[in-house]
């Protein structure tokens, strides 16, 4: 949706810009859009692997925080 507002905006404004400063922004749009949606879909689709992954790396952060916290309570 936001997309196909970025994309009218650009054409509702053609007459006023010169053909390649529209062609450069319409490309920067799509880029930047298809960079957003690329990120959101690899969000999205985290293979459990990745996951765990993710999960371990986790654990492990915790559990070197209790340590420190333990460590300061002796």
């Amino acid at each position: 949706m936001r997309k196909a507002l970025v994309l009218a905006g650009l054409l509702a404004t053609a007459p006023l810009l010169s053909g390649c400063l529209i062609a450069d922004v319409a490309g920067a749009a799509v880029g930047v859009t298809g960079a957003v949606v690329g990120g959101a879909v690899d969000l999205v689709t985290t293979s459990p692997e990745e996951q765990m992954a993710k999960d371990n790396e986790r654990l492990k952060k915790e559990n070197e925080e209790l340590r420190r916290q333990q460590g300061q309570k002796r």
